[in-house]
């Protein structure tokens, strides 16, 4: 069974704190140093102050965990942030384009009662890092604050559509992320309307589209808790996690590829794609300097073929598409993987690409993959011991096939668009605030 909840999120009170396009930030696992960096810059109440802390920003004799306990605390004496008076579940609603169409994406933000993974209530599709793990745990540790919430998706539900429609939320802030696209935060207090859309998802898993790391950190953050308080009855801050939830079939549900850069470690391009030769049909592709009309091409060129799994390879003046070919389909994967993975083109890169073509195990993976959503850009930032593995997008209903059956995907197999914004309301699961 499915339990939500409403609660009392902390927010910025912006009198004090400044601009909220100015403290809002995307998850922080899609930026990297310099990101951060420019973020915090800009207003130093940015979430990115706390949740990616560094030590510079503090006595350096502190941690970069301690530091953000620190930020935090200063931020809540301050009235920087405050806690909403009356518990509450959060509509989020966002506004964005894709290609040439507009879009409007609905969910709410709640509180989900975490689960193990044994009991197939919330259901992954992707795998997990313990060092990613590992930070956020000292994180959520040291602050006792779930910065940013999971995103979960559930089966289509009209019932709960319904009561969200017709709810009549009160709206609380809305702002523009750097994209241009509109996100709108309101918020429904009426104990016969939480509660209603409390029982309308208790039937209902939940499915992680973003946020495994973070759910995998709850749940260790709760068995910590348990061990330390003797608390062990279901029902404390720390047997919840902050969720955004949106239904399955939600029209402004849009998943993006993510692209692969891989570092070859000196390996001839050439070499490679002649070892790919074996299992695919290489279509060659006219590559030269225009880097936005290339990716157009090489998205093109992938279309209109999705009975065939195939994959686009670029290095340096030469850019190619691979499809598998069909008197491969079954001896390029391990004998013992399930149908439902050898029908994914991530799972066709991860396990017949790097690992049977290149040679990389798991530890080789991580070292030298990187991932991007913008093919243009990662065109543009190619080096040339690299090749960019062009990919198209995981499907919805693949997603949810693939946790019903109990698997999961390569990391960062799917990119929902767009990312919900971390600051926009945030929750406690100490008894601090």
């Amino acid at each position: 069974m499915t339990e939500i909840k409403p609660f009392r999120g902390l927010r910025y009170d912006t009198a004090k704190a400044g601009p909220l396009e100015t403290l809002v930030a995307p998850p922080y696992d899609v930026v990297d140093k310099k990101g951060r960096d420019n973020f915090t810059s800009r207003n130093p109440s940015n979430i990115f102050s706390a949740e990616l802390p560094d030590p510079s920003d503090c006595n350096k004799a502190i941690d970069r965990y301690q530091c953000a306990a620190s930020i935090f605390s200063c931020w809540m004496k301050k009235g920087i942030m405050t806690r909403d008076p009356l518990p509450a579940i959060y509509p989020y609603e966002i506004e964005f384009s894709s290609g040439h169409s507009k879009f409007r994406r609905t969910g709410f933000i709640a509180l989900v009662r975490l689960a193990d993974w044994s009991e197939r209530q919330v259901l992954p599709h992707e795998q997990t890092f313990d060092k990613v793990t590992e930070d956020r745990f000292k994180l959520t540790r040291a602050t006792r604050i779930q910065f940013s919430p999971v995103f979960m998706l559930y089966r289509h539900n009209p019932g709960v559509q319904k009561l969200l429609k017709e709810a009549g939320s009160s709206r609380l802030c809305s702002v523009c992320d750097s994209a241009g696209n509109s996100h709108t935060l309101s918020r429904l207090t009426s104990p016969d309307i939480t509660a209603a859309l409390t029982s309308a998802m208790a039937d209902s898993p939940l499915y992680i589209a973003d946020g495994h790391h973070r759910y995998t950190t709850a749940l260790r953050f709760r068995d910590f808790m348990r061990e330390q308080t003797g608390h062990d009855q279901g029902n404390m801050p720390f047997d919840y996690i902050m969720t955004y939830l949106v239904d399955a079939e939600d029209p402004g549900l849009i998943v993006l590829p993510t692209h692969r850069i891989v570092n070859t470690g000196g390996t001839d391009f050439a070499f490679i794609s002649r070892k790919a030769s074996g299992l695919f049909h290489i279509e060659n592709i006219e590559a030269g300097d225009d880097y936005e009309n290339l990716a157009k091409r090489m998205k093109e060129a992938l279309s209109g073929t999705e009975d065939t799994l195939a994959i686009g390879a670029v290095s340096g003046n030469r850019a190619q598409i691979w499809r598998l070919r069909d008197d491969m389909k079954e001896t390029a994967y391990p004998d013992d993987m399930p149908l439902a993975l050898k029908q994914l083109d991530v799972v066709l890169l991860d396990h017949v690409i790097l690992k049977r073509i290149m040679g990389f195990d798991r530890e080789t993976e991580e070292k030298n993959v990187r991932f991007s959503a913008d093919a243009v850009d990662a065109l543009k930032g190619l080096a040339n011991d690299e090749v960019l593995f062009f990919m198209r997008p995981t499907q919805v209903h693949q997603v949810l096939d693939i946790a019903d059956q109990g698997l999961t995907m390569p990391h960062k197999s799917t990119y929902f668009y767009p990312k919900i914004l971390s600051g926009m309301v945030i929750n406690s699961v100490g008894d601090e605030w």
